[in-house]
């Protein structure tokens, strides 16, 4: 249902294991093999030759169309056989038509004689028999459709690679497959429990999926995994340039520690946010515009409103009133610590600055 068009429906043990009908004829008939020890698609595996029997009989129904009928054979990992390899490179009625003479030759020996007929065990004979024998031109055309698809040998793990290969947050991929199997298999007990066949519309399938990305993709808030830093952490940024401009204000050690702190986590979460996929980093950058401005702002306004105090007050005041600041990022409201991190990571690369004067007192404290 991942990958199947709108308008069409999807079944469980109707047509086949799974079955896709796009509503015009044209059919998708899958037969499912795990393949947890034994090789189902080996030459004379008797799975093969069951598999491509019972869709020979099905073919050969009237009113089938063989032409809008894709014959898939899924295996959970990687496994090989000479007979299946010849029939999925098959595209041609012509090269049908020489991996069916291949594969007969293989088991059954040249005509006219067949003389390793005989030696065909018993457990598949039945089904090759019959698969040899079908109408030649109805067989070709099946061989053209079929089609041999291998799983990485962890068929969740590949689910979780198409949800990802979507427009998704990669943090929620795993979540969302989780949600997306536990309502199929619900929604098909449901329907077996009443007796009725387990066929599900992908345009159903597509909206439980929608809506459910909508509610956890569409996260309002950010989350921060960011650990708090040690104390010696801390301290360690006790050199650099926010940290300085704050002992130009004339703050106390434990609010540059607090404000070492919010830089620390806040650098953090950018990385992760960034990394995880939950924010794209030039929102990042769109935000650092926004403080800026937002800091631009808020000095002419302290200017106005506290111009007749000391410079050190002036800086605290603008200081003090920009990690009140709130902004959101990609709509989302982030941690506490992260604004007033931001403002600090602006701080040091001398962007922002709260003291009236903060570049040329940093170059006099770095003189002295």
């Amino acid at each position: 249902m991942l990958q199947a068009p709108e308008g069409s429906v999807c079944s469980l043990e109707l047509l086949d294991d799974v079955a896709q009908d796009d509503g015009a004829g044209a059919v998708k008939l899958v037969q499912s093999k795990s393949a947890l020890t034994a090789n189902p698609v080996a030459d004379r595996a008797k799975s093969l030759w069951k598999t491509l029997s019972n869709w020979v009989e099905l073919a050969a129904t009237p009113g089938f169309e063989v032409e809008k009928a894709i014959f898939e054979l899924y295996v959970s990992r990687p496994v090989e056989g000479t007979i299946v390899g010849g029939f999925a490179r098959a595209n041609t009625l012509e090269s049908a038509r020489a991996a069916i003479a291949q594969a007969r030759t293989e088991l059954w020996g040249c005509p006219p004689e067949f003389d390793l007929k005989p030696g065909v065990a018993a457990e598949i004979s039945s089904y090759v028999e019959k698969v040899f024998t079908a109408d030649q031109s109805l067989l070709e055309r099946l061989i053209c459709n079929f089609r041999l698809t291998l799983g990485s040998g962890s068929p969740q793990a590949d689910l979780e690679a198409l949800v990802r290969s979507h427009p998704v947050s990669p943090s929620k991929v795993q979540d969302i497959t989780n949600h997306l199997c536990g309502v199929v298999k619900r929604h098909i007990d449901l329907l077996l429990e009443v007796g009725k066949p387990a066929v599900i519309a992908r345009d159903d399938f597509h909206g439980w999926y929608t809506s459910y990305v909508q509610k956890i993709d569409r996260q309002t808030v950010l989350s921060s995994r960011a650990p708090a830093p040690s104390e010696a952490v801390s301290r360690g940024y006790l050199p650099d340039n926010f940290i300085r401009q704050l002992d130009i204000i004339g703050l106390s050690f434990e609010e540059m520690l607090g404000a070492a702190s919010d830089y620390f986590m806040a650098s953090f979460d950018r990385t992760d946010w960034a990394a995880r996929g939950e924010v794209d980093e030039t929102s990042f950058d769109d935000l650092d515009g926004v403080l800026k401005r937002a800091w631009k702002n808020k000095q002419r306004t302290c200017g106005l409103n506290h111009g007749s105090r000391s410079e050190q007050h002036q800086g605290q005041a603008l200081y003090f009133d920009c990690m009140q600041f709130t902004a959101p990022v990609q709509a989302m409201s982030p941690p506490s610590h992260f604004i007033p991190g931001c403002f600090h990571m602006l701080a040091d690369d001398l962007l922002v600055g709260w003291h009236p004067n903060y570049e040329a007192h940093l170059k006099l404290k770095k003189v002295a």
